[in-house]
């Protein structure tokens, strides 16, 4: 009888052993892959410099807050002359620390296979050409802007990220930032 209890104390003991063993050469997961970080985005500036007269205007979208919470503190109407091209630069900053502005525009620049800007004008005769690129699609923080004759209407500026599914269209992707401008061609 002693030896019966001694086998089965024996084999019961070996077989936990043999669990905890397999037990901890289990694979570990692996961390968590990191995610591109959101940034926030409270202000989009919209350069133009008229390529016959080298007139700089700037135009500005600004909600220190970021999305929801206070209304915007400032939405320009982009004034454009007719019949002209502007060389347009879009820069993104994050204004939301006055002591401490971040342009994220470089973020975007280095990041531009997955970045892409899409401009919609509705009402105005604007015609919008990206004039930059990750090396295989468009981007567009860099574009020319050519105006047709007098008109009012808007142009949305939209800032798509599309990691993995960039097609130079904008409609894959998420919006990381959505501005209309009211656009005045006078």
């Amino acid at each position: 009888m002693k030896t019966l209890i001694l086998k089965t104390i024996v084999l019961f003991g070996g077989f936990t052993a043999l669990v905890l063993a397999v037990q901890s050469c289990k694979k570990t997961t692996d961390p968590p892959k990191p995610t591109n970080e959101e940034e926030l985005i409270t202000t989009l500036k919209v350069e133009l410099k008229d390529t016959a007269s080298g007139q700089l205007l700037i135009y500005y979208f600004r909600d220190l807050d970021g999305e929801g919470g206070k209304p915007p503190s400032q939405l320009d109407t982009i004034k454009l002359s007719p019949n002209r091209t502007y060389a347009t630069a879009i820069k993104f900053l994050n204004e939301s620390d006055t002591s401490n502005v971040e342009d994220i525009t470089n973020e975007i620049n280095n990041e531009s296979k997955d970045h892409f800007i899409c401009f919609s004008a509705a009402g105005a005769n604007l015609v919008v050409t990206r004039t930059d690129s990750d090396g295989t699609f468009e981007v567009g923080l860099t574009s020319r802007w050519k105006t047709g004759n007098v008109s009012k209407g808007h142009i949305t500026i939209t800032l798509k990220h599309q990691p993995g599914v960039k097609n130079g269209q904008c409609d894959p992707g998420a919006t990381d930032a959505e501005v209309i401008f009211p656009l005045d061609l006078k």
